[in-house]
């Protein structure tokens, strides 16, 4: 090359280098001329529950210029079809993560097309190590995928990352031996009175279903797992413990082994034997297997890998799975045992009716959006010998009373009508720890509260936008003001108790600056 062609391509190279052309050397954009710069608008979608937060977080972005609204639904059937479709920009939510693995929050919340996506989040990346995740036997592997799929998801931001909410529960002082369990789930089986033989528990939801196959909600499983038992369940502080099951092991990853207690009975006196315990699990990994063409709810996310429960004898039953699963047991405790003579005989929606149950309380009457009566099932084997205080239920009868109304259900506890009640909201708690009669208890929950942002559709497909959220609300505030200080901060999507998070990511601070300079340069004014 002579020195004149050399001289002419440096000069080119120094003008690409100028205008940013080389990659790597591109300056940095510069945000819109003022004049050019757009409002940015948009709706915060919440149910009643989450109204306060909702209402703290639209002020918090309204000081940076944003016009947010807040939309509370009554209806959250409704509120879900136009999640699912698309149709919402940003929603206060919250998801169980009951097992403390990532596997179940992770894979829902953030796979292509997963069951709970409301951001309808993809990434291929992301797709792949949670693959990989589920079915890793591998501890040490699976929490290294695990920590890598946080910290893409703390940079795509998908989520404004919020906070862990304590269980917050309360009792009348005549209630005994009765603790906030982790799961959300009040199980009364050990619970006693010392004046009176009927406890009333007041919810603050209508219950889905009795039939242990045919709903997805916490409320309705802590009524169910109150007349059924499952073959494992867990401890109040989440351990999983033997239930139906005396025993279990894995005979590879993918072939599991249980075997099933002698001695225990449905509450209509006939033995539960492995022909019942196939029968609950083929209801629910079968399509159409609740009878009507209609399929149990309780597959997908809770039983995907199960193929096939078979029966080895009387009192042995094999789970085959399509792949390694190392949060079989975990998972298991969210399914409760049926009878297969009686379901059969009388069909699905008569069951659900009138369930019958192997669990400490046998169903007498009740009304789903009302309550449900249950009375103590004196042949019952005992539950889990791992659980101290195995042995019939301690109480005559057990009613669980439909009470929404935070207050409501609140001046319940007070009057004695109720001796347990959920969801005590943060600013009612001094009320009831001034009342002699009452005791507000407390437990580390499993529910992540979040932001959650539609990534499909403007103002949100830009991810300068989602981590200027992040960086625009100042959660030690709520948690502080809001929330009464029963919560926690969290760096990402899962549980601070939980198993692999990712402990070297801090949390986005409250960096109001940042997110005006990030809404700048993604073309929205900000005064």
């Amino acid at each position: 090359m002579g020195r004149r062609n050399l001289f002419v391509w440096f000069v080119i190279m120094l003008a690409m280098l100028a205008g940013g052309i080389i990659s790597g050397c591109a300056k940095k954009a510069e945000p819109p001329p003022s004049d050019q710069l757009r409002t940015l608008s948009f709706t915060i979608d919440c149910e009643n529950y989450n109204k306060a937060v909702a209402e703290a977080v639209a002020q918090q972005l309204r000081e940076l210029g944003v016009d947010v609204q807040v939309r509370v639904w009554g209806d959250w059937a409704v509120l879900k079809e136009a999640l699912l479709n698309k149709e919402r920009e940003m929603l206060v939510n919250d998801w169980g993560n009951s097992t403390l693995d990532p596997y179940d929050l992770l894979n829902p919340k953030f796979e292509t097309g997963g069951r709970g996506n409301y951001a309808h989040y993809s990434n291929p990346r992301v797709d792949d190590l949670l693959k990989r995740g589920a079915t890793g036997t591998d501890e040490a592997e699976r929490e290294r995928i695990y920590k890598e799929v946080q910290e893409i998801l703390y940079d795509d931001a998908p989520w404004v990352f919020g906070y862990a909410m304590q269980e917050i529960e309360a009792s009348r002082k005549t209630v005994q031996n009765w603790v906030p369990a982790t799961d959300s789930r009040i199980n009364l089986h050990r619970v006693s009175l010392t004046e009176g033989d009927t406890l009333v528990v007041g919810i603050r939801a209508t219950i889905e279903s009795l039939d242990p196959a045919n709903h997805r909600n916490r409320i309705a499983e802590t009524v169910i797992r109150n007349m059924f038992d499952g073959l494992v369940t867990r401890t109040p502080d989440g351990k999983v413990v033997p239930e139906i099951a005396e025993s279990w092991e894995a005979i590879s990853p993918t072939l599991w082994e249980f075997k099933i207690r002698k001695g225990i009975t449905f509450h209509n006196g006939e033995p539960l034997t492995a022909d019942d315990v196939k029968f609950t699990f083929d209801r629910i990994i079968t399509e159409g297997g609740l009878g009507n063409g209609k399929s149990s709810p309780r597959k997908a996310g809770l039983l995907d890998p199960v193929t096939e429960v078979e029966k080895v004898d009387d009192y042995t039953v094999r789970f085959h799975l399509s792949a390694p699963w190392p949060i079989i047991l975990q998972m298991l405790v969210h399914q409760q045992i049926v009878p297969k003579d009686y379901v059969e005989r009388v069909g699905s929606e008569e069951f659900a009716k009138k369930p019958i149950g192997a669990g400490p309380f046998k169903f007498v009457e009740g009304k789903l959006d009302e309550r449900v009566v249950m009375e103590r099932y004196d042949g019952y084997y005992g539950g889990s010998p791992d659980i101290p205080g195995a042995g019939p239920a301690r109480i005559k009868r057990a009613i669980f009373e439909v009470i929404p109304e935070t207050s409501t259900r609140v001046a319940a506890l007070q009057s004695g009508q109720a001796h347990i009640i959920q969801s005590v909201p943060p600013e009612l708690v001094p009320e009831l720890d001034k009342d002699p009669n009452c005791e507000v208890k407390t437990v580390e929950g499993t529910r992540v509260y979040f932001l959650e942002m539609n990534v499909t559709r403007p103002p949100f497909d830009d991810v300068r936008v989602r981590q200027a959220m992040n960086y625009a609300i100042d959660w030690d505030l709520i948690i502080e003001k809001v929330l009464g200080g029963y919560a926690t901060r969290l760096n990402g999507p899962l549980l601070p108790h939980g198993f692999a998070r990712h402990t070297g990511l801090s949390p986005y601070p409250f960096d109001p600056d940042r997110a005006r300079q990030l809404l700048r340069e993604a073309g929205y004014r900000t005064e």
